[in-house]
Protein backbone atom coordinates (compact mmCIF):
# COMPACT_ATOMS: atom_id res chain seq x y z
CA UNK A 1 0.00 0.00 0.00
CA UNK A 2 1.22 3.44 -0.70
CA UNK A 3 -0.08 6.63 0.76
CA UNK A 4 -0.22 8.02 -2.77
CA UNK A 5 -2.68 5.32 -3.91
CA UNK A 6 -5.02 6.05 -1.01
CA UNK A 7 -4.75 9.79 -1.57
CA UNK A 8 -5.46 9.39 -5.29
CA UNK A 9 -8.51 7.23 -4.54
CA UNK A 10 -9.90 9.82 -2.14
CA UNK A 11 -9.08 12.72 -4.45
CA UNK A 12 -11.15 11.15 -7.26
CA UNK A 13 -14.33 11.44 -5.20
CA UNK A 14 -16.43 14.57 -5.82
CA UNK A 15 -16.14 17.36 -3.28
CA UNK A 16 -13.34 15.86 -1.21
CA UNK A 17 -10.58 17.77 0.49
CA UNK A 18 -7.35 16.62 2.11
CA UNK A 19 -6.49 18.36 5.36
CA UNK A 20 -3.74 17.74 7.89
CA UNK A 21 -4.85 15.17 10.44
CA UNK A 22 -3.50 14.21 13.84
CA UNK A 23 0.04 12.83 14.15
CA UNK A 24 1.01 13.50 10.54
CA UNK A 25 -1.94 11.76 8.93
CA UNK A 26 -3.80 12.88 5.84
CA UNK A 27 -7.46 13.39 6.71
CA UNK A 28 -9.98 13.25 3.87
CA UNK A 29 -13.24 15.14 4.23
CA UNK A 30 -16.42 15.88 2.30
CA UNK A 31 -18.39 18.94 3.40
CA UNK A 32 -15.84 19.28 6.23
CA UNK A 33 -16.76 15.85 7.64
CA UNK A 34 -14.02 13.19 7.76
CA UNK A 35 -14.44 9.85 6.02
CA UNK A 36 -10.87 8.52 5.66
CA UNK A 37 -7.43 9.03 7.07
CA UNK A 38 -4.08 7.65 6.07
CA UNK A 39 -0.78 7.52 7.89
CA UNK A 40 1.00 4.36 8.92
CA UNK A 41 -2.37 2.65 8.48
CA UNK A 42 -5.56 3.40 6.59
CA UNK A 43 -8.80 4.02 8.46
CA UNK A 44 -12.32 4.85 7.33
CA UNK A 45 -15.36 6.06 9.25
CA UNK A 46 -17.80 3.21 9.81
CA UNK A 47 -20.72 3.38 12.22
CA UNK A 48 -19.44 6.65 13.65
CA UNK A 49 -15.95 5.42 14.53
CA UNK A 50 -12.63 4.79 12.83
CA UNK A 51 -12.06 1.29 11.45
CA UNK A 52 -8.73 0.07 10.14
CA UNK A 53 -8.71 -1.18 6.56
CA UNK A 54 -6.32 -3.93 5.47
CA UNK A 55 -4.10 -2.66 2.69
CA UNK A 56 -3.05 -5.98 1.17
CA UNK A 57 -5.95 -6.01 -1.33
CA UNK A 58 -6.26 -2.76 -3.26
CA UNK A 59 -9.79 -3.54 -4.49
CA UNK A 60 -11.03 -4.07 -0.92
CA UNK A 61 -9.24 -0.89 0.14
CA UNK A 62 -10.87 1.14 -2.63
CA UNK A 63 -14.28 -0.39 -1.94
CA UNK A 64 -14.13 0.50 1.77
CA UNK A 65 -12.97 4.07 1.06
CA UNK A 66 -15.75 4.64 -1.48
CA UNK A 67 -18.33 3.07 0.87
CA UNK A 68 -17.26 5.41 3.70
CA UNK A 69 -17.55 8.40 1.36
CA UNK A 70 -20.96 7.33 0.05
CA UNK A 71 -22.27 6.77 3.60
CA UNK A 72 -21.09 10.23 4.63
CA UNK A 73 -22.52 11.83 1.51
CA UNK A 74 -25.91 10.18 2.05
CA UNK A 75 -25.99 11.48 5.63
CA UNK A 76 -25.53 15.10 4.54
CA UNK A 77 -28.53 17.41 4.25
CA UNK A 78 -30.18 17.17 0.80
CA UNK A 79 -29.24 20.74 -0.06
CA UNK A 80 -25.53 20.04 0.62
CA UNK A 81 -25.21 16.84 -1.40
CA UNK A 82 -25.38 18.48 -4.87
CA UNK A 83 -22.71 21.01 -3.90
CA UNK A 84 -20.15 18.20 -3.70
CA UNK A 85 -20.55 17.62 -7.43
CA UNK A 86 -19.56 21.23 -8.13
CA UNK A 87 -16.25 21.03 -6.29
CA UNK A 88 -13.20 19.11 -7.36
CA UNK A 89 -11.46 16.51 -5.27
Amino acid sequence: MSREIVNLTCAELPGTEKVPGPEGTDLWTAAHEPFARVGEQVEVREDGRWAEVPTSDLQVLRTRIVAAYETLRASLPPEVQPTLDRTSG
